[in-house]
């Protein structure tokens, strides 16, 4: 097992009692691609997350909110804001709070709620550019059932989240 000096916790939110039984990178990479293959991946700049994975999810299958110019615009923003700011502003709640670091499920829920005030146009958005592009045979995702379910989140981080 490899050393770590510098568990960026304030930005990661892992800590060393975490590693101490961690899956291994390639296995960890491979459950995580086989999650998310025919899946919208929803989240906020998702892309740093992919590039660590060295995953290349198809772009039509992300909901960024990161980079999402309807919630921008939506908070009065004319630039790229952080999660934090954008819950707080649109969602009036607060994240990112605690001393040890981000809690990705919270992270996560923040994302998801943040794209569900934008759901509906940010899909017609999707579909139109699809249609644009001669994909018009891609399905549709405007249903959100799907999203965030937690049979994909281990049951103590749901429990620790709540």
């Amino acid at each position: 097992m490899s050393v770590y000096s510098d568990y960026r916790t304030p930005w990661s939110g892992i800590q060393k009692h975490h590693l101490l039984d961690a899956t291994p990178f390639a296995q960890a990479r491979e459950e995580i691609l086989a999650t998310l293959e025919g899946k919208v991946v929803i989240g906020h700049s998702v892309y740093n997350d992919f590039e660590v994975l060295d995953i290349n999810h198809p772009p039509h299958m992300v909901r960024d909110t990161s980079m999402s110019p309807l919630l921008s615009q939506l908070a009065g923003f004319s630039c790229k804001r952080s999660l934090k700011v954008l819950t707080s502003k649109l969602l009036n709640r607060k994240i990112q709070g605690g001393r040890q670091g981000h809690n990705s499920v919270e992270d996560a829920q923040a994302a998801l709620d943040l794209y569900k005030l934008v759901e509906g146009e940010w899909e017609r958005e999707v579909q139109t550019t699809l249609r644009v592009g001669n994909v018009s045979d891609e399905p549709s995702y405007t249903s959100s059932s799907h999203y965030m379910q937690d049979q994909y989140w281990p049951s103590d981080v749901i429990f620790n989240s709540k």
